[in-house]
């Protein structure tokens, strides 16, 4: 349940800040919610959950972008999340230093995916200058938020899993 209420969630901020970075001009300023939460539920969670939240939350993503091919960011989201199972027992993303350095990476990483990914499938894309040089402040953007929506996607796990227990009269 806790995995429904993360791509909840993660849609919820998507359908948020589209609209409102748009309206303030500063679409290339948003974060990449789908990454962060992608990068936190393959850190966090089991395998399989953690695979289909990933293509889940990707599946959102690409509903909101208009430019790519629909499955970019789907495999993207799914890439990450088996790069953080890969990970989570080599990086703690418990602290935020390291949430914000592994996620400014993974960010990186996520744009030179695109581009291939574009490369292959999207012939006629022509805007690898303008990707290239949005990559660095998508992967500070992204950085920065990154600890606030893991510690908010982590407090709706706990608060799943402190439900899952049952009243906290009945335990012991």
């Amino acid at each position: 349940m806790k995995y429904l209420a993360w791509i909840a969630v993660t849609y919820l901020m998507l359908a948020v800040l589209s609209p409102l970075l748009g309206y303030f001009d500063a679409q290339l300023l948003a974060p990449d919610v789908a990454l962060v939460t992608a990068l936190f539920v393959g850190s966090r969670g089991e395998s399989t959950p953690a695979l289909l939240t990933g293509f889940a939350v990707g599946l959102c993503k690409d509903g909101f972008a208009l430019a790519a091919p629909v499955g970019t960011y789907t495999e993207i989201t799914v890439l990450v999340v088996l790069l953080a199972r890969l990970l989570h027992h080599r990086v703690d993303l418990v602290s935020v230093m390291p949430v914000m350095a592994t996620t400014a990476a993974t960010s990186l990483l996520a744009t030179l995916a695109f581009l291939g990914l574009e490369a292959v499938f999207h012939r006629a894309f022509d805007a690898y200058t303008s990707v290239l040089a949005t990559a660095l402040p998508l992967a500070l953007t992204t950085m920065l938020w990154a600890p606030a929506q893991f510690a908010l996607l982590g407090r709706i796990g706990r608060r799943f899993e402190a439900h899952a227990h049952g009243p906290a009269w009945l335990r012991r």
